[in-house]
C-alpha cells in the first residue's frame, strides 16, 4: 500500500467495535499521521442519527477512541479533533489522503468537490471494506445501540437461519453445523427437489430461497464427492464453496467452518 504523509478519517466513533477498528487500521497503515475527527454534539444536533438519544458524549466518545489509539497504535503519530461541519479538517491544506468506509465513499467524493471549490489539489480517497456480523449484515453502532450485536459482531437475538437441501440427512446435518457457530440459532430445515443445474448453481438458488424468510439462508446441493453449500444474508452472500466427505459429520463441520469464516468477511 503507498504511504502518505497525513490521511484523514472521520465518525462519530460511539461504541467503538470491529468495523471502526478496520477503519482505523488501514488509515495508519496508509499514512505517518493520522488525524481522526469525531463529531461533537452540536454536529449532532444538527445532524441526528437513528437512535441519537443513545449515543454517548463527544468527550467519552473521544476518550475511549485515544485509549484504544494507545493500546493498539503505541508510538504512532495521531490527533483527535472535533467536526462541528459538513467537511471538518478534510478540506484543509495539509491533507495527503482519506480514509473512508465503503459506506461513506459518497461523502469522500464530496471532500474532494469542496477542494476543488476552494481551490485546492484533490486527494486520494481510500476505501476501507465494511465488516459483517454473524448474519452478514455490517457491523455498525446503530445495531448496536439497538441491541441486536455486539462490538465483535456477534448476534445478541437468536439468529434465523433457514436450510434447504435435497435431502433431509443433508439438511439435519447442516443444521447441527448452524448450531455449532451459533448455539441459540433457530434452525428451519426445508427439503426441495433437486434441479437440473450445476451443483453450485443449486446451493446458490437454494440460499437464496432460504434467506427469504430468515436472517441467513443456506443452500446444501450434493455433488460427486461432497456437497456444495452456499450462505446469503439480506446484503451478502458467501460464494457456495465445496465440502469434501461423504457422511454427516463431515458436512456438519464443514458448515460450521464456512459460518465462522463468514464472520470476518467485508464488503
Amino acid at each position: 500500500m503507498r504511504r502518505f504523509g497525513r490521511v484523514v478519517l472521520g465518525g462519530t466513533f460511539d461504541r467503538l467495535h470491529v468495523g471502526h477498528e478496520a477503519l482505523l487500521g488501514a488509515a495508519f497503515q496508509a499514512g505517518r499521521h493520522v488525524a481522526i475527527g469525531v463529531t461533537s454534539s452540536r454536529y449532532l444536533a444538527e445532524h441526528p442519527k437513528p437512535g441519537g438519544t443513545a449515543i454517548a458524549s463527544a468527550p467519552a466518545r473521544r476518550r475511549a477512541l485515544a485509549r484504544w489509539l494507545r493500546q493498539h497504535q503505541p508510538g504512532r503519530r495521531w490527533t483527535i479533533v472535533p467536526i462541528d461541519d459538513r467537511f471538518g479538517g478534510s478540506v484543509g491544506p495539509d491533507v495527503d489522503a482519506l480514509v473512508v468506509s465503503a459506506d461513506t465513499l459518497e461523502g469522500g467524493r464530496a471532500v474532494n468537490r469542496e477542494r476543488r471549490r476552494l481551490g485546492r489539489r484533490p486527494v486520494p480517497v481510500l476505501v476501507v471494506p465494511l465488516v459483517l456480523a454473524d448474519d452478514l449484515e455490517p457491523v455498525s453502532s446503530r445495531r448496536i445501540r439497538a441491541g441486536e450485536i455486539d462490538r465483535q459482531g456477534h448476534r445478541r437475538s437468536p439468529l434465523a437461519v433457514g436450510v434447504v437441501a435435497d435431502d433431509p440427512a443433508d439438511g439435519r446435518a447442516a443444521v447441527a453445523g448452524v448450531r455449532r457457530t451459533f448455539p441459540q440459532a433457530r434452525p428451519q430445515l426445508g427439503v426441495v427437489i433437486r434441479g437440473q443445474a450445476a451443483p453450485s448453481a443449486i446451493a446458490r438458488r437454494w440460499a437464496i430461497r432460504a434467506s427469504r424468510s430468515a436472517d441467513l439462508g443456506l443452500g446444501i446441493a450434493r455433488s460427486r464427492r461432497g456437497w456444495f453449500v452456499a450462505v446469503r444474508g439480506r446484503r451478502a452472500a458467501l460464494p457456495p464453496r465445496r465440502i469434501a466427505g461423504d457422511d454427516p459429520q463431515a458436512l456438519a463441520a464443514g458448515v460450521a467452518a464456512l459460518l465462522r469464516a463468514g464472520r470476518a468477511k467485508r464488503i
